[in-house]
């Protein structure tokens, strides 16, 4: 036969307010900088750009239609040595550079 046992000896347990203590971090958190943009220009024929952003793509660098439309260089600007049949795409990313 199993008896319950019951303990009369120990005293009540008293309700304690409960105290939450807001300690600092040990490692305090840098903040996080603002984003920088990062312009990024491909020149060249429309086959060896269309063929850079779609490698950028594979990378996961950046989807490929983020990237701006063919721009045209006539007389723009610009001043890079250009070749003829050359085009200029342009992306801007933002980044955050932390450490």
């Amino acid at each position: 036969m199993i008896a319950s046992f019951r303990s009369t000896d120990a005293p009540p347990v008293a309700s304690s307010p409960v105290v939450i203590v807001d300690t600092p971090h040990p490692y305090p958190t840098p903040p996080i900088p603002e984003p920088t943009p990062l312009r990024h220009l491909l020149i060249g024929t429309p086959e060896v750009v269309q063929h850079t952003i779609h490698r950028l793509h594979n990378l996961r660098y950046v989807e490929a239609n983020f990237w701006s439309p063919a721009i045209p260089l006539p007389d723009a600007q610009l001043i890079v040595p250009l070749n003829p049949n050359e085009i200029m795409r342009i992306l801007v990313r933002s980044l955050r550079v932390i450490g």
